[in-house]
């Protein structure tokens, strides 16, 4: 299995480390990774769960309701690309000026 501190900085995916007492009790990995897209890592560990990909997705029933307000503080990189009462959707960060082929001065 390969560790979430392997990442490069440079990569554009976006990526969370939701804390374990913030989750549901019991919550199923499978169900995590049923909701994501098929090239995105998950791994839950007696700390963490940890999801990172182009596109991640979490689901409010996953949550403590006390927390999921604060999963904002558990994005390590990109941004909330769309919010619901149910459900936030990352994406990974924004590198325009790159696919534009500009570069700066």
């Amino acid at each position: 299995m390969a560790s979430h501190a392997a990442k490069t900085t440079d990569t554009p995916d976006a990526s969370l480390e939701i804390p374990t007492e913030w989750l549901m009790p019991g919550l199923d990995l499978e169900a995590v990774r049923q909701v994501q897209r098929p090239d995105t890592t998950a791994n839950l560990t007696s700390e963490y769960l940890f999801l990172a990909g182009v596109e991640l997705v979490v689901e409010r029933r996953w949550l403590r309701e006390a927390n999921w307000r604060q999963i904002k503080q558990a994005i390590t990189n990109g941004y909330i690309y769309r919010t619901s009462a149910v459900q936030v959707t990352l994406r990974g960060e924004r590198r325009e000026h790159e696919r534009r082929g500009t570069k700066a001065a």
